[in-house]
């Protein structure tokens, strides 16, 4: 079996971004919308817009890129089987739409963090970003259960 290269998960990653917006097409006049408790309980709403930013966040490991943007396919998935990390506040000046960030970690191969974050006029929940584990540390002193 041919070992990938840096070259083929850069490939994978742009494929799986691709294949992510098409997917996002679907919700540009119709959002995705669910509730899910996990030990918070949220009101979850998924736009174009959100995968977008998601797929567009890119680390320097295509690895991991290709990786996110499969996850970025099942945000409810990823919520609903997670380990809530805790929240952090947002940092003055940035996001002033935004009440707090939340976390969920899972285990899917590799280790990946859901960001999603809580709108302050709508109360609803939006995802933000996935990260690995090394966003993850930079941000865990930030970070209240």
């Amino acid at each position: 079996m041919k070992q990938r290269t840096e070259e083929d998960y850069y490939i994978e990653s742009r494929r799986l971004r691709e294949e992510t917006m098409r997917m996002a097409d679907e919700l540009k006049d119709h959002p995705m919308r669910f509730i899910v408790t996990n030990v918070i309980t949220m009101d979850v709403e998924i736009t174009k817009s959100d995968l977008k930013t998601i797929v567009s966040k890119n680390t320097q490991n295509n690895r991991f890129n290709a990786f996110k943007n499969k996850v970025a396919q099942d945000i409810r998935g990823f919520l609903e089987k997670s380990k809530y990390e805790g929240w952090r506040e947002v940092i003055p000046g940035k996001h002033p739409e935004t009440a707090y960030f939340a976390y969920f970690s899972r285990k899917l191969g590799e280790k990946a963090y859901l960001c999603v974050r809580k709108i302050k006029n709508t109360g609803l929940y939006k995802p933000y970003a996935i990260i690995d584990q090394k966003m993850f540390d930079a941000e865990i002193g930030k970070i209240k259960k």
